[in-house]
């Protein structure tokens, strides 16, 4: 489970979107990959945004699935995961993200600019290395992680007690067999 950018963009009706702010996290790639991997992201969440009409949605890009939810502002952010990313972590994430840029940057810092910007954002490397793992991220998520554990160790012991049982078992049929034979 991986998330690999987080890039918040301006919707623009009948142009592309432009892009505000980009987030990367690649290091599951190598050195020579990343710039490739890297475009896909932009790529991607570009057309994700540009053809977006709804609040919230997800779009399936080979292994990959773009989360994007775009505001009535017309401000949009698109969280690009793997497949095996939990759909609803990373719309928390999102929404935490967008609280982020929000509070560090009031409509008219963003809703002009015709152009990429890259407007630093700080907070956001932190918040995206919380959510690289989305069991500690998501309490849901920890809690049903911390129980699946739980259940396996007492799967376990349940396993090794009804061997001892078995074990005693034997033992009283070998005693009892010991016990007719004297």
């Amino acid at each position: 489970m991986k998330l690999l950018s987080v890039i918040f963009l301006r919707q623009i009706p009948g142009q592309a979107p432009v892009m505000l702010s980009t987030h990367y996290e690649l290091g599951q790639f190598g050195f020579w990959q990343r710039g490739g991997a890297q475009e896909i992201c932009t790529f991607a969440s570009r057309e994700v945004v540009h053809r977006s009409k709804q609040a919230l949605m997800s779009v399936k890009h080979k292994e990959f699935l773009c989360h994007c939810r775009v505001l009535d502002s017309r401000l949009a952010v698109v969280a690009v995961c793997d497949e095996e990313y939990p759909v609803y972590v990373a719309f928390n994430l999102m929404k935490e993200a967008l609280e982020l840029f929000l509070k560090k940057y009031k409509e008219d810092a963003w809703s002009s600019p015709t152009t990429d910007q890259n407007l630093p954002l700080p907070g956001m490397d932190e918040l995206i290395k919380k959510y690289q793992d989305p069991t500690e991220a998501d309490k849901i998520l920890k809690i049903k992680k911390d129980l699946d554990e739980t259940k396996e160790i007492v799967m376990k012991t349940m396993d090794q007690l009804l061997e001892r049982g078995e074990k005693l078992d034997n033992l009283i049929d070998l005693s009892n067999d010991l016990s007719f034979q004297s």
